[in-house]
C-alpha cells in the first residue's frame, strides 16, 4: 500500500525513482583544550583553513558560473562573506584565547552563536541562510580536520536515484547531475534557499519542508514526486505509477501550448488587452519568467539583497542585480519595489527594538527614510541600471505625501550625485497602494507618482483587520470582502482621473476568480507570481470584459466575499474559461 506525504513544492517537474538518503556532515568536535603557548600556534592554523575553504569557494564558483550562469554562481559569494565576517573572525579568536580552545572547537562555538541569533528570526529569507551556514561549516572545519571537502559523489553505473536528506547544502547541490539525480526532498529549507536555485537550473524537481515525515522514506524504497504540488507517493502502486505518466504526457502537451501562447498579446474574448507581469523573489526567476511569457517585471523584491546579511549591501552588488533583470526584458517594464523591511523581516546588520505589533511599526519606506546609507545605495544602483532599460521604482506601504515628497528629494539627490539631469526622463516613482490611508487620499498623493501598484495583500488584513498568518481568524481574511471591492473600485476611478497607470501585484491577481472581478472592475495589468503565471494570462484569452463588468455592476450589493465567489465561479463554470487544452487551470 502506498504512503502519501506532503512538502512545499520547490523546484517543478515530476520524478519517479528509488531513494537514496545521503548525509554528509563533519563528525561532531571534541572538547579540547590547549595551552596557553599553542595560542598564536591555533589561531594560525584557524586563518590557513579560512583561506583554504575560501580558495574552495572561488573554485565551486567558478564551476557553477561556467555550468549554470552567473548568479548562480554568486551563491557562493554569501559563504565567503560568512568566512571573512569580522564577528566571525574575531568571535573564534577570543573563544581561543580567552577560553584556550583548539581552533575547531572555537570556530564552532562562533557558529554555535550566529545560528541561535538567526534562528530568533521566522522569515523565511532569514531560515535559507542557514543552510549556507551549515556548509561554512563543513568547508572550514574539513580544512582544519583535514578531510576532503563534502560534496556527492554518483557513478555512472549507479542507478539514477532520489535524494532524500534533511537538508541539502548549496556545496552538495550544485554537484548534482540530472541525469544521476531524478529528485531532490528535505526535511527542512524553503523555496528560495540557494539549493533549491540550483536544483531549479538543473531542472531537477524539488519538495522541501518536509519534516518529521522524512523518517518515513525508507532508504530504496520507490518513491514518486511532484515538484510543484509538493506531494510524495511513497511505494506507489500500479494505478499510481499509470496516473504518474499519463500527467507526464499532459505536462508535455501543455508545455508545448504555453511555449506557441507565450510571445503572444494577453486579450480577452472580446478584444480588450490586458498585460501580465511577473513578481519577481530574486533574480534567477528570470528565465521561468520569459519562458512563460511574461511581459516585463511588475514587482522585483529586493529584500533577497539584505534578509540574512550583516552588512548593508554595496551599490555594485545591487547595481549587478538590477541589471540582470532589466537586461532580460528590453523594452519591457521592471519595477523595482524599495526595500519593504520591517514586521518580520529584518536585516542582521539592523539592531531593532521589540515592537508590540510590527506591522503597525517601523517598517517599508518608514525604515529607509529613516537610514540613509541604505536607501542611497539603493537609488543610486537603481538610477543607474535605468541606463540598460525601463526602470521604475515602486514605493511600499506609503501613508502620506511627505512619505512620497522625501523619496523624490533622495531621488534628486542621487542624480545629482551620479552626474545625470533630474526632472523629465528619470525613473518613474510607483506608490504602492496597500494602506487605508493610501485610497483615501490618492488625490493628495497623485501629483507625486507616475504611476500606482495595488498590493492586495496588506490592504486585506488593514481593512479587515485581520492578520493573514494568525489561524483563528483566518477565515475573516478575504480580498473579496466587499469592503474590499468597493475600494478597488474608487483606485480604478482615481487612477483615471489623475492619468496614472494602474496595476494589481497582490496575491488577487494569481486567483482566477480574483482576476474575473479585477477585470471587471477595470484593472487591465496584473503582476503574477510565477506558479499562476501561465494560467492567468491563459484564463484572461477565454474571459469577456463586457460580461464581467456587468456581473460585478449587477453584483454590488453581495453582502460577503462568499458571496461573490460564488456568482464568479458560477460564470466561469457556465463559460468554460478554466478548461484550457483539456486540463483545468490551477489558481
Amino acid at each position: 500500500m502506498s504512503l502519501l506525504l506532503e512538502g512545499v513544492g520547490a523546484s517543478p517537474g515530476r520524478a519517479l525513482g528509488p531513494v537514496r538518503h545521503i548525509s554528509w556532515e563533519i563528525p561532531s568536535i571534541p572538547h579540547t583544550s590547549i595551552a596557553t603557548a599553542e595560542v598564536d600556534r591555533e589561531i594560525e592554523r584557524f586563518h590557513r583553513a579560512r583561506a583554504e575553504a575560501l580558495a574552495r569557494l572561488v573554485e565551486l564558483q567558478h564551476e557553477t558560473t561556467e555550468l549554470l550562469g552567473g548568479f548562480e554562481g554568486k551563491v557562493f559569494e554569501s559563504q565567503a562573506w560568512m568566512i571573512e565576517d569580522p564577528d566571525l573572525v574575531a568571535g573564534t579568536e577570543a573563544y581561543i584565547r580567552e577560553n584556550l580552545l583548539s581552533a575547531e572547537r572555537a570556530f564552532e562555538m562562533q557558529l554555535l552563536e550566529q545560528r541561535v541569533q538567526m534562528m530568533e528570526s521566522v522569515h523565511a529569507m532569514v531560515m535559507d541562510r542557514l543552510a549556507d551556514l551549515r556548509d561554512v561549516r563543513g568547508n572550514v572545519l574539513s580544512c582544519l580536520l583535514g578531510h576532503p571537502a563534502p560534496g556527492l559523489e554518483m557513478s555512472d553505473d549507479e542507478e539514477p536515484s532520489i535524494v532524500v536528506a534533511h537538508d541539502i547544502a548549496p556545496s552538495v547541490a550544485v554537484r548534482m547531475r540530472p541525469d544521476r539525480v531524478l529528485g531532490m526532498i528535505t526535511a527542512a529549507g524553503t523555496r528560495g534557499s540557494h539549493s533549491v536555485l540550483i536544483a531549479r537550473s538543473l531542472g531537477i524537481p524539488a519538495v522541501v519542508d518536509v519534516g518529521p515525515q522524512l523518517a518515513r522514506i525508507a532508504d530504496g524504497c520507490e518513491l514518486l514526486v511532484d515538484g510543484k504540488s509538493g506531494r510524495l507517493i511513497v511505494d506507489p502502486t500500479p494505478a499510481e505509477i499509470e496516473s504518474h505518466n499519463r500527467a507526464l504526457a499532459q505536462l508535455q502537451v501543455r508545455r508545448k501550448i504555453l511555449a506557441e501562447l507565450a510571445a503572444k498579446p494577453t486579450e480577452t474574448v472580446d478584444g480588450v488587452h490586458t498585460v501580465v507581469q511577473a513578481n519577481l523573489d530574486q533574480p534567477f526567476e528570470i528565465d521561468e519568467a520569459i519562458r512563460l511569457g511574461a511581459e516585463g517585471v511588475g514587482l522585483l523584491r529586493t529584500e533577497f539583497l539584505v534578509i540574512g546579511h550583516r552588512e548593508i549591501p554595496s551599490e555594485e552588488e545591487q547595481f549587478d542585480a538590477y541589471r540582470s533583470v532589466v537586461e532580460a526584458f528590453p523594452g519591457r517594464e521592471v519595477t523595482i519595489r524599495t526595500f519593504d523591511i520591517g514586521g518580520d523581516k529584518y536585516p542582521q546588520f539592523m539592531s531593532m527594538k521589540q515592537e508590540d505589533n510590527p506591522y503597525l511599526g517601523w517598517r517599508a519606506i518608514r525604515v529607509c527614510l529613516d537610514e540613509p546609507e541604505l536607501f542611497q545605495n539603493q537609488l543610486r544602483a537603481a538610477v543607474r541600471a535605468a541606463d540598460h532599460g525601463n526602470v521604475r521604482l515602486l514605493v511600499p506601504l506609503v501613508t502620506s505625501a511627505d512619505e512620497l515628497i522625501r523619496t523624490r528629494e533622495h531621488l534628486e539627490s542621487t542624480y545629482g550625485a551620479l552626474g545625470k539631469e533630474p526632472g523629465s526622463g528619470g525613473v518613474p516613482v510607483g506608490l504602492m497602494v496597500e494602506t487605508p490611508a493610501a485610497v483615501e487620499t490618492l488625490d493628495l498623493l497623485a501629483p507625486y507618482v507616475d504611476f500606482v501598484s495595488l498590493g492586495t495583500n496588506d490592504l486585506t488584513q488593514y481593512v479587515l483587520a485581520a492578520d493573514r498568518g494568525n489561524p483563528k481568524v483566518a477565515e475573516l481574511y478575504d480580498p473579496l470582502h466587499p469592503a474590499l471591492i468597493r475600494l478597488y473600485a474608487r483606485v480604478v476611478e482615481a487612477c483615471e482621473h489623475h492619468h496614472l497607470d494602474l496595476s494589481v501585484c497582490g496575491e488577487l491577481s494569481a486567483d482566477p476568480i480574483g482576476v474575473a472581478v479585477l477585470l471587471g472592475l477595470g484593472y487591465r495589468k496584473f503582476s503574477v507570481s510565477l506558479s499562476s503565471l501561465a494560467e492567468i494570462r491563459e484564463l484572461i484569452r477565454h474571459l469577456s470584459v463586457s460580461d464581467l463588468v456587468a456581473l460585478c455592476a449587477g453584483n454590488a450589493r453581495c453582502e460577503s466575499g462568499e458571496d461573490v465567489r460564488g456568482i464568479v465561479q458560477e460564470y466561469l463554470d457556465r463559460t468554460g474559461a478554466l478548461k484550457v487544452g483539456g486540463t483545468v487551470l490551477e489558481g
